[in-house]
C-alpha cells in the first residue's frame, strides 16, 4: 500500500469519527502550517494533523516543526491545534482507537 493511500485511509477515519460527532469536515488543506482535517462545529473549530501507520508499526509522532505551525495557524483563527494516530490493518481497517492529543498542551 502506497503511504499516501495509507494517509487518506487515516484522514477518511478521522473524518468519518468528527463527522459523526457533529463536525462539518474539510480535508486536505494546504495552507502554512497545513492541517490534514478543519473540522467546523458550533461548539469549536478544530485543526488535526492525522498520522498514519498499518499494524503493527505506529504512527509517527508529529515532528516540533508540525506542532509549532499548527498552532500558529490554530492560534491566529480562533482554532483548536489537535494530532491524532490512527492505525490501520492490511485492508484499511482500524486497528484500536484513534489516538487524539491536544496540542495546546504541548509547549
Amino acid at each position: 500500500m502506497e503511504l499516501r493511500h495509507i494517509g487518506n485511509i487515516g484522514e477518511r477515519l478521522v473524518e468519518e469519527y468528527l463527522a459523526a460527532k457533529g463536525y462539518l469536515c474539510h480535508r486536505n488543506t494546504r495552507s502554512p502550517g497545513s492541517s490534514d482535517i478543519e473540522a467546523v462545529a458550533r461548539s469549536a473549530t478544530l485543526l488535526v494533523q492525522v498520522k498514519t501507520a498499518i499494524y503493527p508499526e505506529q504512527p509517527a509522532d508529529l515532528t516540533s516543526e508540525e506542532t509549532q505551525n499548527l498552532k500558529a495557524r490554530a492560534e491566529k483563527s480562533g482554532a483548536e491545534a489537535w494530532g491524532t494516530k490512527v492505525t490501520i490493518n492490511a485492508t484499511g481497517q482500524l486497528v484500536g482507537k484513534i489516538a487524539w492529543v491536544d496540542l495546546r498542551e504541548i509547549r
